[in-house]
């Protein structure tokens, strides 16, 4: 074995001893390197585009409608509360039990049971719509505004809601100048309904 031969080998050796000792941490690099992050928030931006926009608008309306109704002079919050979560989850559920039996027609390939918890995730930006609503609802009460203005801030949050995910939906399809705001002021608009509704309940 020449000089040349015996170096390389010392250096081969010392290259599997920090292998031995690094292996893993250097695995782990690698593997987060491998993970496409920007292809998983593509996928996620992807689903919400397939089917999330129509449930997440429907779980805002819900939230927003139920709001409207709940919450006079006399309600408490957790009245509120109760109601507007106890309807957002009944429709998450009865929309749930229409996709996984209703769909069940034209799917011979998945059982009820992985139909259901399919159907479970596919329809969680039902329930995911109505939250920020209740959340500005809560933050209302927690700064010690009444029922009444603690909802009505809430549903005017919504309006704009609405018309924030109206004007995405409008700039993604290539709408753009006054027709883009256009389309976001009739986003929201529907938002005033629910507000003019609160008004002649109230």
């Amino acid at each position: 074995m020449t000089d040349g031969d015996e170096t390389r080998a010392a250096g081969s050796g010392e290259g599997a001893e920090g292998g031995a000792d690094g292996g893993s941490g250097a695995q782990a690099a690698r593997s987060w390197k491998k993970v496409d992050h920007h292809a998983q928030r593509d996928d996620l931006g992807d689903r919400f585009a397939r089917g999330g926009p129509a449930d997440f608008l429907y779980g805002a309306v819900v939230s927003g409608f139920m709001l409207a109704v709940s919450s006079t002079h006399d309600a408490s919050s957790d009245f509120v509360m109760l109601a507007v979560a106890g309807v957002l989850v009944g429709y998450w559920a009865a929309h749930v039990y229409v996709s996984a039996i209703g769909g069940r027609f034209r799917d011979t390939d998945h059982t009820i049971t992985e139909r259901l918890r399919l159907a479970s995730s596919d329809e969680v930006w039902v329930l995911i719509g109505g939250v920020p609503a209740l959340g500005v609802f809560l933050v209302g009460r927690v700064l010690r505004l009444d029922v009444v203005d603690a909802a009505l801030i809430a549903l005017w949050f919504t309006v704009l809601m609405l018309a924030v995910v109206g004007h995405l939906a409008a700039h993604r399809a290539g709408v753009r100048g006054w027709a883009l705001t256009v389309e976001t002021v009739v986003a929201g608009a529907f938002g005033l309904l629910i507000i003019g509704l609160k008004t002649l309940l109230h």
